[in-house]
């Protein structure tokens, strides 16, 4: 090193810094989103959009009590958001539940003329934040997300003659 003086403490300085630096970056990025942190992303004017995919691909710790959900709409957050605020929540309860249990219907005898769909109850993870629930029954298939009804399928079976 060919620095004197005040630049070979600036230099080391320098080098320090290079190596501190991005351990405290990845400190401040892995922390999880907070109500607060969405505030002050609608605060500083950035879109909705933008919001609402870094809710869906960072880790949360989101506050979902009715007080808390209308103190964020207090603060112009968009409903959009705190839709994707109370999904990221839903999803994350869902995986600590655990995975779900299917239940299927007992086979149906060969005598049985009409064949049905099996009973099914199931939880599929849609993407890495996101759970989607699906029944199926007799005459009916439905499919939620978040709790929230996505569509619902029912039939007629036509008599046979």
């Amino acid at each position: 090193m060919r620095c004197a003086g005040v630049t070979r403490t600036a230099c080391l300085l320098a080098i320090v810094l290079a190596f501190i630096a991005p351990g405290l970056a990845q400190d401040q990025s892995d922390r999880p989103l907070t109500n607060s942190d969405v505030v002050k992303m609608v605060n500083a004017g950035i879109p909705e959009s933008v919001i609402v995919r870094d809710i869906e691909i960072s880790g949360t710790n989101f506050v979902t009590t009715a007080d808390a959900l209308i103190s964020l709409k207090q603060h112009h957050v968009p409903d959009s958001v705190l839709g994707a605020i109370v999904d990221s929540q839903a999803a994350s309860k869902m995986r600590q539940a655990g995975p779900p249990a299917i239940a299927y219907a007992a086979a149906q005898s060969a005598s049985h003329p009409h064949r049905q769909l099996p009973n099914v109850d199931a939880t599929l993870r849609l993407d890495s934040k996101t759970t989607g629930k699906v029944q199926v029954r007799k005459n009916e298939i439905k499919v939620e997300k978040a709790g929230v009804p996505l569509f619902s399928v029912k039939w007629k079976e036509n008599s046979a003659k």
